[in-house]
C-alpha cells in the first residue's frame, strides 16, 4: 500500500526525521488560510500516488495569496498518471544548498533491508553510478553501518552524525512498520546546517497490514473488498462490467483471460476457494450482484471438493431474493446433472464449456 506524501511525512516525524512545516488543504480557502499561518514563500504539492509530480506541473511555488489561489486551482485540475488529487499539501519552502537521495528498501533475495543513497537527490537514482548500497544486518542497522553510508558519501563532522541518525531512524521506521520502501528524495542540507526531508515515499507491505491497525484509516476500505475479506473470499475489484466468479485461483485467472480474449472486460476476480457450501456461494453471488459496474455475472465452476449442487442452490437462492443481473454459467463436475436440474427453471444461462459461457456473456453486451 502506497502512502500519500503527507502520510509518509507524518511517519517520518514520528521517527524523529525533520520535515518542513505543512498543512493539508481541500479547497482554496483552506490553502489561503494555511499560507497566512506560514513563513513565505510556500510550495503547493499535488497529493497523488503517481510519480513525476514536479515535471508534470503538480508542484508550484507561491509567494502571495493570489499565487496560492491560482496554483491550487491548477493543481486540483491536473491529472498525473491517471490520478486527480483530492487535496493539496501547502508546505514552507526550505532554502537549501545540497541534496541527498536516501532510501531503505527490501532485498527479497537476501530477506533483509538495504540502504541506498546518493549525493544527487531529486533525480532517478537508479541511473546514477555513484550511488551507495549498504547491506543491513537482520537484527537492525548498527551505528557502524549507518556511519559507513555517511563516510561513503564523504560526509564529515556534524553532517555525518546528523545523516547517520536519519539513516538509523529511517531503517527503524521501515523495519517496525514493515515497509517495502521508505524513501526520502531529496533529503536537503539546509543553509543553517540542518537536514530536512523535502519529499517522502513509503510503501507498506500489504501482507503485514493486519499487524498494523494504525494504518486502517489511511485509505478508506473499499466496501466490496472489505465484505469479501470478512467472508473469506479472494476478491479483486476491476474496472470492467462482467463479474467473474469461480473456484480456484487458476480457474478464475484463466477465465479472466478468456473474457479479455473474447473482447470483454472483467468487473472483478472472485475465488470461492475449495469446498464452498451453499451459504458461501450465495454470499459471493450477492456481492457481485451489488457491484455497480457489473451488469452481468459469469460463473465458472468445476466441481470436485466443491459440490456443484451447493453452487446451484446458492445461485438459486440469490435469484429468489429479487432483482438479479443476468448470469452466464458453466458448472461441471461432481453432481453436475443435479445442479443443472436445480437451475433449469431459473433465468441462468447454462453452457457446457467455459469458452461458450464467456462468449455468451461478452456477446450480450
Amino acid at each position: 500500500m502506497k502512502l500519500f506524501e503527507y502520510q509518509a511525512k507524518e511517519l517520518l516525524k514520528e521517527y524523529g526525521i525533520p520535515v518542513p512545516e505543512s498543512e493539508l488543504a481541500h479547497n482554496q480557502g483552506e490553502a489561503v488560510a494555511a499560507f497566512r499561518r506560514m513563513p513565505h514563500p510556500v510550495v503547493l504539492k499535488s497529493q497523488v500516488l503517481a510519480g513525476g509530480r514536479g515535471k508534470a506541473g503538480g508542484i508550484l511555488a507561491a509567494s502571495n495569496e493570489e499565487e496560492v489561489t491560482e496554483a491550487f486551482g491548477k493543481i486540483m485540475n491536473l491529472e498525473i498518471g491517471g490520478e486527480r488529487p483530492s487535496c493539496v499539501l501547502v508546505e514552507v519552502s526550505v532554502p537549501h544548498e545540497t541534496e541527498i537521495y536516501l532510501s531503505i528498501t527490501l532485498d527479497r533475495g537476501a530477506r533483509a533491508f538495504v540502504v541506498i543513497s546518493s549525493k544527487a537527490g531529486g533525480v532517478d537514482v537508479e541511473s546514477l553510478k555513484g550511488r551507495v548500497i549498504q547491506k543491513i544486518s537482520n537484527k537492525g542497522i548498527t551505528k557502524g553501518e549507518a556511519q559507513s553510508v555517511a563516510m561513503k558519501l564523504h560526509l564529515s563532522g556534524e553532517e555525518r552524525e546528523r545523516f547517520s541518525r536519519i539513516v538509523a531512524n529511517l531503517e527503524r521506521l521501515a523495519r517496525e512498520k514493515e515497509c517495502e520502501l521508505a524513501e526520502i528524495n531529496p533529503l536537503a542540507f539546509t543553509k543553517r546546517g540542518g537536514l530536512t526531508a523535502l519529499d517522502a515515499k513509503v510503501i507498506l507491505d500489504d501482507n503485514a497490514l493486519f499487524r498494523h491497525p494504525e494504518f486502517s484509516k489511511l485509505h478508506p476500505e473499499d466496501e466490496f473488498e472489505g465484505e469479501a475479506s470478512r467472508q473469506g473470499f479472494a476478491f479483486v475489484r476491476l474496472e470492467g462490467n462482467i463479474g467473474v466468479v469461480g473456484n480456484g485461483a487458476g480457474l478464475v485467472l484463466s477465465t479472466l483471460d478468456l473474457v479479455a480474449d473474447a473482447g470483454g472486460n472483467p468487473a472483478c476476480f472472485l475465488d470461492l476457494g475449495g469446498g464452498a457450501q451453499r451459504e458461501r456461494v450465495e454470499a459471493a453471488v450477492n456481492l457481485v450482484n451489488k457491484l455497480p459496474n457489473a451488469n452481468r455475472i459469469l460463473v465458472n465452476i468445476f466441481g470436485g471438493i466443491t459440490r456443484t449442487t451447493d453452487v446451484a442452490e446458492g445461485i438459486k437462492s440469490v435469484i429468489e431474493q429479487g432483482v438479479m443481473k443476468p448470469i452466464y454459467a458453466r458448472i461441471s463436475g461432481a453432481e453436475e446433472r443435479e445442479a443443472r436440474e436445480i437451475l433449469a427453471k431459473t433465468p441462468v444461462h447454462l453452457h457446457p464449456s467455459p469458452s461458450e459461457a464467456v462468449e455468451a456473456a461478452v456477446r450480450s453486451q
